[in-house]
């Protein structure tokens, strides 16, 4: 049986002014690690997510664990919502990947264009897929309604647009382009990470400005170790405030400070988010509740 779709949960929600919530993971590279992942789902299933999503590795190279996750996810009555890239994709795969999920009642996809993986070139499937939006195209040409769509949203830009100088000049051009995968059959924006959250609240804003008036799911990656944090916001190129970085400095011998510090970072920011109207927040778990669970605990919405 088909799952409820994201699209129609998130309209729902609107109606009411509680807080909601989702969780994204990668699957693990080991077999443990699927164990330990699939085992963790009850902890997640109590804190009643909207839904639960999962990545899709570079060139399609974990779509076999992502999809089985997909499914023992649902079996324990969560709704997923499957990662599916185009980068690299070798020709048919992506046909395949949502052919299984009709077979399997997944209703929910997030279409991304993706990374190519380590160490080879980016490049154009053979099927002719470019980008995200040739994906929604193709998902919404030949499954009509069948699932909802949601797309990838880059408050600061995408990291291909943002030089050296650490800004998007084209930001009018990504949110334009934004609005193009809306306007193709994408149901709502889950958006890249980020540590400034006045960037978020104004690509919010630009973006209503500019008529799109689909859900925005801000991303929220409470950061847990300093060699981590400085790895991912150098690959996403993500703006990081001044104070965020002095006080990590005077952190970064103490892994528990630096953990502490990332819980309540992303505390305030989910607050101000909050404060703005925003009543759905997407959290990136890296596979690790403790953090997120924490920064729940803190904002008041731990479920024991």
């Amino acid at each position: 049986m088909a799952q409820a779709k994201v699209i129609d949960l998130l309209n729902a929600n609107a109606a009411d002014d509680k807080v909601h919530f989702s969780f994204e993971f990668f699957p693990p590279k080991t077999d443990a690690g699927d164990e330990k992942l699939i085992a963790s789902m009850a902890d997640y299933k109590r804190q009643a997510p909207v839904f639960v999503d999962f990545t899709w590795g570079a060139g399609g190279s974990t779509s076999e664990k992502t999809t089985a996750l997909c499914v023992k996810c649902k079996e324990q009555g969560l709704i997923v919502n499957m990662h599916l890239t185009c980068t690299n994709m070798p020709e048919g795969k992506v046909k395949e990947a949502l052919d299984f999920c009709v077979a399997n009642g997944i209703s929910n996809i997030v279409a991304l264009r993706g990374d190519p993986p380590a160490g080879q070139a980016w490049q154009a499937s053979k099927d002719g897929f470019e980008c995200a939006l040739d994906l929604v195209k193709y998902i919404r040409a030949n499954y009509g309604s069948t699932f909802s769509i949601a797309v990838a949203g880059y408050p600061e830009g995408h990291p291909d647009r943002i030089g050296e100088s650490g800004k998007c000049d084209e930001m009018a051009a990504e949110v334009a382009y934004l609005k193009e995968k809306i306007a193709a059959g994408g149901d709502f924006i889950i958006t890249q990470l980020f540590y400034d959250t006045d960037i978020f609240l104004r690509f919010v804003d630009e973006c209503r400005k500019a008529g799109i008036t689909a859900p925005i799911l801000p991303g929220m990656l409470p950061f847990t170790a300093y060699g981590g944090f400085q790895r991912m916001t150098t690959l996403c190129k993500t703006f990081v405030p001044q104070e965020i970085r002095d006080k990590l400095e005077t952190l970064k011998d103490s892994d528990d400070a630096v953990k502490q510090f990332g819980i309540d970072v992303t505390t305030e920011q989910c607050k101000k988010i909050l404060a703005a109207g925003i009543r759905h927040l997407h959290f990136y778990t890296l596979n690790n509740s403790y953090s997120t669970f924490e920064v729940l605990k803190q904002l008041g919405l731990y479920q024991a």
